[in-house]
C-alpha cells in the first residue's frame, strides 16, 4: 500500500502489491475500498475518515486484535500535534518490508498487552501511524469502526486520548512515523504524508502551525507553552529526556512547520 498527497489535502491510497482498489470521486473526498493483506486473510473494509478528505488505513484493514482493546475512548479538545518515531521497529526488519501492517501490529501488540514486557494500556498510544512507504494507519481507537482520531459528531471538537507524552496526552494529537531516525532517514513518502496530515489537521483546528499554544493538563499538573506541532523531545519539561523523533527527524521540524503553514 501507498499513500501520497493530493490536492484538496486528500490522501490517496493504492496496493502496489497488486490488490485491486475500487474509489469514487466525489467534489470533496475520495472513498476508497481495499483488499487489504493482514497475515493469513484478506479483508475488504473501507478505510477509517480522520476528517472530510482525509481518510487512513482503519483499523480492521491493519489487522488490529480489538480483544487487546481494552481502553475505553475519552475525550478531550484537541490543542496540539506532536510527531514520533518507532525507534522499534527500524523500518529495517526484513519480516516488515512489504508487510508495513505487521509492523502497526507489532507496535499495537507492545502498547496494548503487557505480555513479554508490554507496556499494558489497552491500545496504541499513537492516533496515526505512517509506514516508510507514506501510508497512514488509524491508530488509537474511537470506539467507532470507520472513524478515527476524533469523537464522531463532535466536528474534531474532541479528539481520543492517546498514550504517547508521559503527562501530557489530553488534547495532544501523536503521529508516529515507523522507523529509527537517530540513526536512519525517514523517507520522502513518508515526510510527504507527514506534511499532508499535518496540514489537515492544523487546517481543520484552526492551528496555527509554526505558533506556539498553552498546553495544560490539570490531572499532571502542567502548564506548558509549547510550539503547536513539536516532536517528543520537545516535552522534555512533561515527560522526561527522549531522543523521540530521532535527530534526523526532528531537524526537519521547522522546514515541515513551514511547508505546513504555507498549504493551510
Amino acid at each position: 500500500l501507498h499513500v501520497r498527497s493530493r490536492r484538496q489535502r486528500q490522501m490517496c491510497i493504492r496496493d502496489s502489491a497488486g490488490a485491486t482498489e475500487a474509489y469514487v470521486d466525489t467534489p470533496t473526498t475520495t472513498a476508497h475500498i481495499h483488499r487489504v493483506e493482514t497475515g493469513d486473510r484478506t479483508v475488504a473494509d473501507p478505510e477509517a475518515t480522520v476528517l472530510p478528505g482525509l481518510t487512513v488505513v482503519s483499523r480492521r484493514q491493519w489487522g488490529a486484535d480489538e480483544a487487546l482493546m481494552t481502553w475505553a475512548p475519552e475525550w478531550a479538545p484537541p490543542v496540539c500535534v506532536t510527531v514520533h518515531h518507532t525507534a522499534v521497529p527500524t523500518g529495517r526488519e526484513p519480516q516488515y518490508r512489504h508487510n508495513w501492517p505487521a509492523a502497526v501490529r507489532s507496535v499495537y501488540r507492545f502498547h496494548a498487552s503487557s505480555d513479554d514486557g508490554g507496556r499494558g494500556w489497552g491500545d496504541i498510544g499513537y492516533h496515526l501511524v505512517i509506514d516508510p512507504e507514506g501510508v497512514v494507519y488509524q491508530g488509537r481507537s474511537t470506539g467507532v469502526a470507520g472513524h478515527a482520531v476524533f469523537r464522531p459528531g463532535s466536528a474534531a471538537g474532541q479528539v481520543v486520548t492517546a498514550g504517547h507524552v508521559y503527562r501530557a496526552n489530553t488534547g495532544n494529537i501523536g503521529v508516529c512515523l515507523i522507523g529509527d531516525f537517530q540513526t536512519g532517514e525517514p523517507t520522502a513518502a513518508a515526510l510527504d504524508s507527514l506534511t499532508t496530515v499535518l496540514t489537515a489537521l492544523c487546517s481543520a483546528l484552526g492551528l496555527d502551525p509554526e505558533g506556539r499554544v498553552r498546553y495544560v493538563n490539570a490531572a499532571s499538573s502542567i502548564d506548558l507553552t509549547q510550539p503547536t506541532v513539536t516532536g517528543h523531545r520537545d516535552w522534555e519539561k512533561a515527560a522526561g529526556t527522549t531522543e523521540c523523533p530521532g535527530d534526523n527527524l526532528w531537524r526537519r521540524l521547522p522546514e515541515l512547520r513551514r511547508r505546513v503553514a504555507a498549504a493551510v
